[in-house]
């Protein structure tokens, strides 16, 4: 008898964590039985990354560490990671697609597609995730996504709309809008529609979900979008985009489409008006040919605005990219010790956006069932974390409340 107990090791970002949790719960249905604690599944399904060169490693690493965790487990590799350099894995015991034995009619490659759910919310959490698109149509001089994931397919409104009545019915709270790049929605569907459409046909849904905008590209928003989004009282208050660089000739050289002219002046004129709003931004240290002096125009840039935490990655080659073979290859050390300088300042960004939302009132969702226990957390709407105060007893669901000390023992930065 075959054992049907599966463990998941996620890792990457939010779309991986979105085709992990689709995936258990297909296997759920289909008769298996997924178990948290990866020493006592019979079956462990890494679902890996391939966007750096370190997060490649890792995964590499991730099937030697999970082989002496539990011997006995059998190991089914999927993801980018797995399509982009399959012959790095080859310790695992299936590669890329998942065994006859263990099911045979679930996908093997989750999140190449749009297939169901389009919703997934993990068990005991208050939080889904809404899956609008995958794929992406750029072509960054550095990415490998768009030949992992393909072409941008966008989710149709209709099924957009139904997946998220039954994540409000299920109990999400907050629902995040996931993909590889939400601001391509609509673009391959007749008329292209835009991102906004898909919110105002979402917003017309009965529930009190707020949603929640994953990462979103400069040069397909624009000030009006951004200012449409402030004035929805159940969207967060939360803009994460992939600037990448605060230097026009780095950009260029990434290949990547210039922001809006309109978007910097519009956000540094957000954040003097609304210091409550929560400002993210992906930057990368050490592109080829970045110098010195184009480096310090991105920590002027973010520091002008500024933003309120940073995602920082040193530039890692990816072979088949343009960038690959770019000349003036930015050496080791000066492009860690700019990676290390950007995550100094995300901290001091952090420390100071933490600081200026101490004390005001913020729309909180409890991230964990509310006993009143010292461990409870919270997630407010800007993306602040806080534990609650052992005298304060947090309602389940979603409130407001102040951020003060009565409330909060400790209020943070979400990562």
């Amino acid at each position: 008898m075959v054992n049907r107990t599966v463990a998941f090791r996620t890792l990457g970002c939010k779309q991986n964590q979105f085709d992990t949790e689709a995936l258990r719960q297909r296997l759920r249905q289909a008769g298996c039985l997924p178990v948290e604690d990866l020493r006592q599944a019979g079956w462990i399904i890494l679902n890996t990354c391939a966007v750096t060169g370190k997060a490649l490693a890792k995964a590499r690493g991730e099937i030697g560490r999970l082989r002496r965790l539990n011997p006995g487990a059998r190991i089914v590799a999927l993801g980018c990671g797995t399509r982009y350099q399959p012959q790095h894995f080859t310790g695992a015991d299936y590669l890329g697609s998942l065994p006859p034995e263990l099911i045979s009619t679930v996908e093997a490659r989750p999140g190449f597609g749009l297939e169901a759910p389009h919703g997934v919310i993990p068990a005991g959490k208050s939080r889904g995730y809404l899956r609008i698109q995958t794929g992406c149509d750029q072509a960054c001089a550095y990415c490998v996504v768009p030949s992992l994931r393909g072409p941008s397919r966008s989710l149709p409104p209709t099924d957009c709309r139904a997946a998220l009545r039954e994540l409000q019915d299920r109990g999400a709270g907050e629902v995040i809008l996931t993909g590889t790049n939400i601001a391509l929605w609509g673009k391959d569907r007749e008329g292209r529609p835009t991102l906004q459409y898909l919110l105002e046909y979402l917003l017309s849904e009965p529930g009190s979900a707020r949603l929640r905008l994953s990462s979103l590209e400069p040069h397909l928003v624009t000030p009006e979008f951004l200012r449409w989004c402030l004035q929805q009282p159940r969207i967060c208050p939360h803009f994460h985009f992939a600037f990448q660089t605060g230097s026009p000739a780095v950009l260029k050289r990434m290949r990547r489409g210039a922001p809006h002219p309109d978007l910097g002046p519009f956000l540094r004129e957000l954040r003097a008006g609304r210091p409550d709003v929560c400002l993210g931004s992906d930057v990368i240290a050490g592109f080829p040919g970045e110098s010195a002096e184009e480096f310090t125009q991105t920590l002027e840039w973010i520091r002008s605005i500024p933003l309120s935490y940073l995602h920082v990655f040193p530039y890692s080659a990816r072979p088949g990219t343009a960038a690959a073979d770019l000349p003036d290859r930015v050496p080791q050390a000066p492009r860690l010790e700019r990676a290390a300088r950007l995550r100094a300042l995300n901290a001091e960004l952090k420390d100071a956006f933490t600081r200026r939302n101490l004390g005001t009132e913020q729309e909180i969702i409890t991230l964990e069932p509310a006993e009143g226990a010292a461990s409870a957390r919270g997630l407010t709407a800007n993306y602040l974390r806080l534990e609650f105060d052992r005298a304060f007893t947090p309602r389940a669901g979603r409130f407001r409340a102040p951020l003060t000390e009565s409330l909060a023992a400790r209020v943070y930065m979400h990562e």
